[in-house]
């Protein structure tokens, strides 16, 4: 091991699972303890950490509880860093909750509140999670386990609380059956949540429940396009199907994850391998046609689907799929025949008459179109409910309101009372700020329908001010996470406050609509830059967009304007983490090609952007040791022992230099220094005792 890697034993930062480390690890070597820690009891707390870890035992626990007490004192009255003092409090409680009443565990919890209420943190649910997010991100698994499991009793967010913690049981517990059990709790509030369902699938593959694990991996490939969950789909699925080659439903999810990735010839090679395997599955076949209706391919297409209705007649779907490619190759008749097909067979068929409404919109009037759905049955009348129900699939499908209002229109003169097409068009005259058209339908709902509780409802709502019942329809959207329509409603309101560009901003983004949101963010800052959370807000949306550079300036502005803003200051620290491990990744490649004059340029100008960050110096310095520098080095390594109490490897490589530079007093004195920090890198230690022994012999 040379000189420069036997010293990269120092903890650099701490970084989510999700991320991945450059090959320069080495360089930047990550790692999440307790080590990082400064201050009292940061050794001890790394030691009991490691134990507990391997086994929770009364004693270690008592100990570990006492210890993070202790120093959260340190930090509220030496450090006044009521920040790290709240965490230290929050590691405690994680391990008292288990006994809530316990008088510990109530006077700990009343000093956490305290604390938070006399250095005016913001402790609401949703501020408390992004904290908690932010104690996950900084490796604090215990601080951020007590938030999360509080906010997951108390009902808030249970879907998100019980994945993370699902993670963290992996992190400080290795319990691969507990972390299943919070997953499965969490998709039990939230089925469609891809990333739990991929986790899952990853411990049971883990558990040798390959099976199970690959029904999980199914579902989370179905329900996402997350191009990381799609990559170790492809990877899983590959292993899969090498393991079990006569396996036709493993052909179809490889293909299907590489249709998603956009990697057609794939896609059309392993369907292919699963039709040969599985040539009477119809739906395996339907999946080819798609294929090669997506990729244009449409004679090819409508070929397969003929295939398969040779001997399927009645599959609605099969037919529906022909008729989308014969309307592709302009076979306008042919199309509408498969779709009337349908409706002769299924009469309901929302795919069929969306079809045939698809070929006549613009060019046809609405009777026209409705005569087609059933031209050999004489018989058919249009009822209001049929109306209705058109009207309600025309707008859920295409967003037509003009021909939804008239067809809503039609459902109320054939049946007066038919709450629903009230109500639905309503909403429609809601939505696009027809305010007048609205309360006059209302008016009439409520003269047939007095005793109906929907309509008695919003036709006394409609005594409010416009700007109240603008303010509480929007809030209804938003509690159903109805973000296009909550959206609708926000832009009728007006004068515009800078909240409600925020709420709209978040709306955006919850559409992943990152560069609207940025947008409406911005706009809520020109009316009020005085507010501490919209940059917060703004910041994870740049991160979204994968800029954590601008999210970092963001931060930097909230932590400006209100340095007691918890998650912002957590985030800024994290991200920063991030950057700084970025340039050190880069630094060490010039490093490790001897082009030590750019390894240098690197950290200058990290020096320059994050001046307080011990690392950046103490890396710099082995650098200049490197070059011959060892004054220049010695002066680093003072600047990250003095920034940072965790660097004790600093007093090592500081007492290194200052043999090299013949100044043996002094480095005998790092060397006790380095030694009385109770280091663990074992091979050093036992290399500055010699050295001490050396030394001590001849200055003392």
């Amino acid at each position: 091991m040379d000189f420069f890697r036997k010293r990269l034993l120092i903890p650099v930062v701490c970084l989510s699972l999700t991320l991945q480390l450059s090959a320069s690890a080495e360089f930047a070597a990550v790692t999440c303890n307790a080590a990082q820690k400064e201050g009292w009891g940061a050794q001890k707390l790394y030691s009991l950490e490691k134990e507990l870890r391997q086994n929770k035992n009364t004693e270690t626990i008592n100990q570990y509880v006492n210890t993070q007490k202790k120093r959260s004192t340190y930090y509220r009255i030496f450090k006044k860093d009521n920040i790290e003092a709240c965490d230290s409090l929050r590691s405690a409680l994680y391990f008292l909750r288990k006994n809530k009443n316990s008088s510990e565990y109530k006077n700990t919890l009343a000093k956490l509140n305290s604390l938070i209420e006399k250095s005016g943190f913001q402790n609401d649910d949703y501020n408390r999670l992004e904290v908690a997010k932010n104690l996950y991100l900084e490796c604090e698994w215990y601080a951020s386990a007590y938030e999360f499991e509080e906010l997951a009793e108390k009902g808030y967010e249970c879907a998100v609380c019980l994945e993370y913690l699902g993670d963290i049981e992996q992190k400080i517990n290795k319990n691969a059956e507990a972390s299943l059990d919070y997953y499965d709790k969490s998709l039990e509030y939230n089925p469609n949540n891809a990333s739990a369902l991929f986790k899952a699938a990853t411990v049971l593959t883990g558990l040798n429940k390959g099976d199970l694990a690959l029904e999980y991996y199914t579902r989370a490939i179905n329900i996402t396009d997350d191009p990381e969950i799609l990559k170790q789909g492809i990877s899983v699925f590959t292993r899969a199907v090498r393991s079990k080659p006569r396996n036709a439903n493993l052909y179809e999810i490889l293909g299907a994850t590489y249709e998603k990735t956009g990697d057609y010839k794939k896609t059309y090679e392993l369907y292919q391998r699963a039709i040969s395997l599985n040539p009477k599955d119809i739906f395996l076949k339907y999946r080819l046609g798609g294929l090669l209706y997506e990729t244009k391919q449409y004679p090819q297409a409508t070929r397969i689907y003929d295939n398969i209705l040779r001997d399927n007649l009645y599959e609605s779907q099969i037919r529906a799929g022909k008729a989308k490619s014969l309307l592709a190759l302009g076979q306008t008749n042919a199309a509408l025949k498969e779709y009337q097909i349908i409706l002769a067979i299924y009469p309901e068929s929302k795919q069929a008459k969306y079809g045939i409404y698809e070929i006549f919109k613009d060019k046809k009037d609405l009777d026209y179109i409705i005569a087609n759905f059933y031209p050999l049955n004489d018989n058919f009348k249009p009822t209001s409910e049929f109306y209705a129900d058109f009207a309600e699939l025309i707008t859920s499908l295409d967003g037509n309101n003009d021909d939804a209002v008239n067809l809503y229109k039609r459902a109320i003169e054939l049946d007066p009372k038919n709450a629903n097409a009230y109500l639905k068009l309503y909403e429609i005259y809601e939505l696009s700020a027809r305010d007048s058209e609205a309360k006059e339908l209302i008016k009439k709902a409520y003269k047939y329908l007095p005793d109906n509780e929907e309509i008695k409802k919003v036709f006394f709502y409609l005594n409010k001010s416009t700007q109240t019942k603008k303010d509480d329809l929007a809030l209804h959207y938003l509690k159903e996470k109805q973000w296009a329509k909550a959206i609708k409603i926000y832009e009728q309101i007006e004068p515009k406050t800078s909240q409600i560009y925020i709420t709209m901003a978040s709306c955006y983004k919850n559409l992943k609509n990152y560069q609207k949101s940025v947008e409406y963010y911005k706009k809520a800052l020109a009316l009020d830059d005085k507010q501490s959370d919209t940059y917060y807000y703004l910041a994870l949306v740049y991160l979204e967009q994968k800029s954590p550079k601008l999210a970092q300036t963001m931060l930097s502005k909230a932590i400006d304007i209100d340095p007691k803003n918890v998650k912002a200051v957590k985030l800024s620290n994290y991200l920063r983490g991030q950057i700084v491990t970025e340039i050190l990744n880069e630094a060490y490649s010039y490093y490790d090609k001897k082009d030590y004059e750019k390894a240098i340029a690197s950290f200058n100008e990290a020096a320059k952007r994050y001046p307080q960050d011990a690392q950046i110096y103490y890396y710099r310095g082995i650098v200049l040791e490197a070059m011959g520098l060892y004054q220049q080095a010695v002066k680093d390594y003072k600047n990250a022992v003095r920034l940072s109490r965790g660097f004790a490897l600093g007093y090592y490589s500081m007492a290194k230099a200052y043999e090299k530079l013949n100044r043996g007093r002094e480095a005998l004195e790092a060397y006790e220094k380095y030694l009385s920090a109770d280091p663990k890198e074992a091979e050093l230690v036992k290399e500055a005792q010699k050295k001490v022994i050396e030394l001590g012999e001849k200055y003392y």
